[in-house]
């Protein structure tokens, strides 16, 4: 008979699932407890949660949102809600799995999603949204800007042209 304070706790975990942007289910064992809380609060300073849940927790919840994992998950496994920006915590699990090779994403659910790890790898190679919005207003401004520059080069080689002629005529 399931015990009561798990099916809050499924419900609870339900409930972020369908909140968060993005989420990635990690495996973080051999980090230390020093590594794992600096960990979070890297991941909460960028818009993000970690916590760690049992496994048999976070298959049912998958259940409710309508995810079945293809495999089984083992060892222990903690689940990484990226409430702000969808990549952005992402990264600083990533940060610390280049540096010690500790730990390791398992799947990640995007847009109600689940993702392999290899499509996991290409959404972690984009750059963050405030850098794709910056990328996307110098795109934009920078014809307008050539545009004006070409609008005003034969209005510039004109004046040129006139004040050469005037210092040419004063030194005559």
């Amino acid at each position: 008979m399931p015990n009561q304070a798990k099916i809050y706790q499924v419900q609870d975990i339900t409930q972020k699932l369908q909140d968060a942007k993005s989420t990635v289910l990690v495996q973080y064992q051999g980090l230390t407890a020093n590594e794992i809380n600096t960990l979070r609060a890297k991941i909460k300073e960028t818009g993000g949660v970690m916590e760690v849940v049992k496994n048999t927790l976070i298959i049912r919840a998958l259940r409710n949102i309508g995810i079945k994992l293809p495999e089984k998950l083992i060892n222990p496994t903690a689940l990484t809600y990226c409430n702000q920006d969808e990549i952005a915590p992402l990264k600083e699990i990533d940060k610390i799995n280049q540096d010690k090779k500790l730990t390791e994403f398992k799947y990640a659910i995007y847009q109600k999603k689940l993702l392999s790890v290899k499509d996991l790898e290409k959404l972690l190679k984009l750059p963050n949204h405030s850098t794709l919005i910056a990328q996307l207003i110098g795109d934009l401004n920078n014809p307008l800007q050539r545009l004006i520059y070409g609008l005003k080069f034969n209005q510039i080689k004109l004046l040129l042209l006139l004040k050469a002629l005037a210092t040419k005529q004063q030194a005559n």
